[in-house]
């Protein structure tokens, strides 16, 4: 019985991350096969060219829909960065005691992370009007 909880810390802390990983690839790769089936019927059907080319470009849509710009996604990075880390220096206020440099190590690298991460939206990434 002891060693079970090893054997379950360690399949669940590293199992489930990889699992969702795999369904939301797996979610993914059938929405896309399934609009390609649609246009292989269609095409099959012998449809027009009109409805088979509105079909193509509802593929082509999806795939260049408007992302975040790359300053705007750092920067909401950095920020979740900053506040995580900032809440394992104050988890480490709330608790106490001398056994936290863990959480303070966790805390000091996650800030760093943020500090990073701003750099980058505000030095590195270049003030195109494309992208900001």
């Amino acid at each position: 019985m002891d060693a079970l909880i090893p054997i379950v810390a360690i399949t669940t802390s590293l199992g489930l991350p990889t699992a969702i990983v795999i369904i939301a690839m797996l979610v993914s790769h059938r929405r896309k096969m399934a609009r390609y089936n649609v246009i292989e019927k269609a095409i099959a059907t012998n449809a027009s060219p009109e409805v088979i080319q509105q079909l193509v470009a509802t593929i082509g849509a999806e795939e260049n829909k408007k992302r975040t710009p790359p300053k705007q996604k750092n920067l909401i990075q950095a920020t979740i960065l900053l506040f995580i880390g900032l809440a394992f220096f104050v988890l480490k206020f709330i608790i106490g005691g001398t056994d936290v440099t863990g959480m303070l190590a966790a805390g000091a690298i996650l800030t760093m992370l943020a500090i990073a991460k701003f750099i980058i939206a505000f030095f590195i990434i270049k003030k195109d009007p494309e992208q900001s």
